[in-house]
């Protein structure tokens, strides 16, 4: 019978090994959100690691965020990730939704399981800058943390402040006029999102002046309806790497999705 149980923070780095193993971006900080704030499971295999994971990120009292259903390679088609993510749809029986971003492959599984599509969107690789645009950016103060949360709100549909202030924490934090966007530093590269503005212009200036701040190639995640967005990045020499899914099952709470421009990674939402 398969075991799994409940990580600690001591499993931090050997969480972060499995997520690189199978080739993703994350490090040990963003497994850190997992376990402060929301519930991670582990299947333990003492020859050779962590085997195979799971996490539950709730935002607030109506959403839950499925994510890091990992399985090492020598691990698979064994139903493990059947099993961790049986448990992830159990875990919060509170919950009215649940949501999760797939791959074209876990998207047949998912839908099997009762979760239907939202809206697709595509991983972009950002090589070079953009250039500069004409609406003013800044550095986000404190002050500005009640806008941020209001927006982010308002477009994602679910409270996640943890999350802004983890990110915020990681890597500049821009603000403009309706705006915002924070990003993050990742195993393989920085990672821009999210990029939450009232019009394609502002979110525009805003990924461009945090791909400025970073100075060094990152990836952000597009939706497919940000048509305009997606333009400019390939015009400066950007490009999509893969395609997603964004799932839900049951109630999902209202959002303004298209005034999120970027997001904030297949993981978070």
């Amino acid at each position: 019978m398969l075991s799994f149980r409940a990580a600690t923070r001591a499993d931090l780095p050997r969480a972060a090994a499995l997520s690189a193993l199978v080739g993703w971006n994350q490090v040990e900080a963003d497994w850190s959100v997992f376990l402060e704030h929301g519930e991670v499971r582990l299947l333990e295999d003492a020859a050779e690691g962590l085997a195979a994971s799971a996490a539950l990120l709730p935002y607030g009292a109506d959403l839950a965020w499925i994510s890091m259903v990992l399985v090492r390679p020598d691990q698979r088609r064994r139903g493990l990730a059947s099993a961790l993510l049986r448990w992830a749809m159990q875990a919060r029986p509170g919950i009215r939704g649940l949501a999760l971003d797939a791959t074209p492959a876990g998207r047949q599984v998912y839908g099997l399981l009762g979760f239907a599509d939202v809206f697709g969107f595509a991983r972009w690789s950002l090589p070079e800058a953009l250039p500069p645009q004409a609406i003013p950016v800044r550095p986000m103060r404190e002050a500005d943390w009640p806008m941020v949360l209001a927006l982010d709100t308002m477009a994602f549909g679910a409270p996640r402040l943890a999350l802004l202030r983890n990110f915020a924490g990681r890597a500049p934090a821009l603000v403009a006029e309706g705006g915002f966007v924070l990003a993050r530093d990742g195993l393989r590269t920085p990672q821009i999102g999210p990029v939450v503005a009232q019009d394609e212009a502002t979110a525009t200036a805003l990924v461009a002046a945090a791909r400025s701040a970073l100075g060094r190639p990152a990836v952000l995640d597009v939706p497919d309806a940000a048509t305009g967005l997606a333009a400019l990045l390939a015009a400066h020499g950007g490009a999509p790497q893969r395609p997603f899914t964004r799932m839900a099952l049951g109630t999902m709470p209202p959002g303004q999705p298209a005034q999120n421009f970027v997001l904030a990674g297949p993981e978070f939402g």
